[in-house]
């Protein structure tokens, strides 16, 4: 296991073959050979951020590193219900796509912004994704609602709600803030400058890996798609790549609640992410401009 220290974030951990979860397997898909990238054009992100498509610029851009971020953890538990914290079940869903991914993707390492129950800060989750040169940024949460009837799964990138329930979750996600040590740092966000983030170079790639997720969910774990929606997410204003907030279900609903605190059932969630991660790679190494569709 090699980890790692990102700025003053928490170890980040890169996954090693013999870390699998046992007795969970992917479908068989077949591995990945790691792609020698387009020969001329450039990549989403390339053409995205105004990059140049010399081979430095090809280097640089090379579909190589995705971070997973397992949100809450330590004093933070995550929405709490039928004996479940939201903090271990996403960890547990991390910790198998993570392994799917450098087990089936070939040259992709995976970093965690936490590998274990411990307390990271919105703005330090971002800043290790930064850091490690990250391609896709991916945060993991379970939904809750005052409706235990209320079920499914729904995958988010930054933008400004359009909903009253994507405000509400928006609101629950961000009050984390609250635990940190200096939460008026994010003041000047949560006052309306998050709307011109929505311009974002990444914004039109953070959908289209977000509408690959939700297409996942659907037909591969046999979970209800809630769509793919936008909020000011401060996880997500954090990560300058491509970007998504996946909310895998409600642990306020006793059946998805079973669903998601059972080894399977994260496995089939993982699996479905997995499968939209190598999607969008594909996508990525053929140099389709994303950004102008």
């Amino acid at each position: 296991m090699n980890v790692t220290y990102a700025g003053e974030g928490p170890p980040v951990r890169h996954v090693s073959s013999g870390e699998r979860e046992s007795g969970i397997t992917v479908p068989e898909e077949g591995k990945e050979t790691a792609a020698a990238g387009p020969s001329s054009g450039g990549t989403p992100a390339e053409t995205a951020a105004g990059g140049s498509t010399q081979s430095t610029a090809g280097a640089r851009w090379k579909f190589d590193t995705v971070v997973i971020d397992a949100g809450h953890g330590g004093k933070d538990p995550g929405a709490q219900a039928y004996g479940l914290n939201e903090k271990d079940v996403v960890l547990g869903i991390a910790q198998k796509l993570g392994g799917y991914i450098e087990e089936r993707l070939s040259g992709v390492d995976v970093v965690y912004t936490r590998d274990d129950d411990r307390f990271v800060t919105l703005r330090n989750r971002g800043r290790i994704a930064n850091e490690a040169g990250a391609k896709l940024f991916i945060s993991l949460h379970a939904n809750a609602a005052r409706n235990r009837s209320a079920h499914g799964t729904e995958t988010y990138f930054l933008g400004t709600h359009k909903t009253e329930t994507a405000r509400k979750v928006m609101e629950r996600e961000n009050s984390v803030i609250q635990l940190e040590d200096n939460p008026d740092q994010y003041e000047k966000l949560t006052n309306g400058v998050m709307e011109t983030l929505t311009q974002s170079a990444y914004m039109r790639q953070s959908e289209f890996l977000a509408d690959l997720v939700q297409d996942q969910f659907e037909h591969r774990a046999d979970r209800k798609s809630r769509g793919v929606k936008q909020a000011g997410f401060l996880v997500l204003w954090a990560a300058s790549m491509p970007a998504v907030l996946v909310e895998t279900g409600f642990l306020t609903n006793r059946s998805e609640a079973r669903f998601l605190g059972s080894d399977r059932g994260q496995a089939l969630i993982a699996s479905g992410i997995f499968r939209a991660v190598r999607d969008f790679k594909k996508q990525y190494e053929k140099g389709l401009n994303l950004a102008s569709e």
